[in-house]
């Protein structure tokens, strides 16, 4: 259940940038694809970014009033970092209404951060919500 809200409150959000969302319903690692949708036009682009959710408070680690830790599985970052799409994962606790995210390919340009596998996520500048519209407009 906790899965399926999160994929619920992606859908809202991605809704509420006036973006499309389509959630995969046959999946190996990806949960959904974002269409950016032109805000002016209300045009579809076929410009796309590939979206994980990992929904659940079992997801954050080490946390604090700025910021939590998410621990990526190896395998998954193997699958995510091999595509050609962007891809971002959202992490979320669906029953508090709050969702996080990052681009995985650049958070994970830096070996270092690639070898730990670990995302340090910002409550402030990391918030999933349609604030975030342009710069995942940019990266699609």
């Amino acid at each position: 259940m906790t899965g399926d809200k999160g994929i619920a409150l992606i859908h809202r959000i991605v809704n509420d940038m006036g973006f499309i969302w389509n959630a995969l319903h046959l999946e190996a690692g990806i949960d959904g694809i974002i269409e950016i949708r032109d805000p002016v036009t209300a045009e579809v682009t076929n410009c796309i970014i590939q979206v994980q959710s990992k929904a659940g408070p079992s997801y954050i680690k080490s946390e604090t009033d700025t910021g939590f830790e998410f621990l990526c599985d190896e395998r998954d970052l193997d699958y995510w970092m091999r595509g050609n799409a962007p891809v971002v994962l959202v992490v979320s606790r669906p029953d508090d209404n709050e969702a996080y995210w990052t681009s995985i390919k650049d958070y994970f340009r830096d070996p270092k951060r690639r070898k730990s596998r670990k995302i340090q996520f910002s409550k402030s500048t990391d918030r999933f919500d349609a604030a975030c519209r342009e710069r995942l407009a940019a990266m699609a």
